[in-house]
């Protein structure tokens, strides 16, 4: 078995503790909103205009924490391509992300010059 460079230590250090970070948060915020009644949101009326309103409360006060499930689903990702022996190669070109880019970001899976075509991508699409 390959030896880890302390580079690549640091790296996995780093994200298994912001997988933890995030899981925290997740799971604070899942509670926190299991545990909310509808009659908390819309003090008690109970009619089904309410009931609509307290169900769409409900589901923005969720889509906070998508972009933390984003970034687990990302942190995991990362983990596992260090697992495997792929961390550091962009996913998209096969080509080496550069050393300070994987510093700024470790779960970075693409490197620059795909995630700018990645994100021009799903900007440059038209909206009504």
């Amino acid at each position: 078995m390959e030896h880890a460079s302390p580079d690549r230590n640091n790296i996995e250090a780093r994200l298994r503790h912001r997988y933890l970070e995030i899981w925290t948060d997740v799971r604070r915020e899942l509670q926190k909103h299991g545990d909310q009644q509808y009659e908390d949101l819309v003090q008690g009326s109970g009619d089904a205009v309410d009931d609509a309103t307290a169900d769409l409360l409900v589901d923005l006060n969720l889509a906070e924490i998508d972009p933390d499930i984003e970034e687990l689903r990302a942190v995991q990702d990362a983990i596992a391509r260090l697992e495997r022996g792929e961390d550091g190669i962009c996913q998209s070109c096969g080509t080496e992300i550069a050393p300070a880019r994987l510093e700024a970001l470790p779960q970075a899976a693409f490197c620059i010059e795909c995630q700018t075509r990645r994100e021009r991508s799903t900007t440059s699409t038209p909206s009504l």
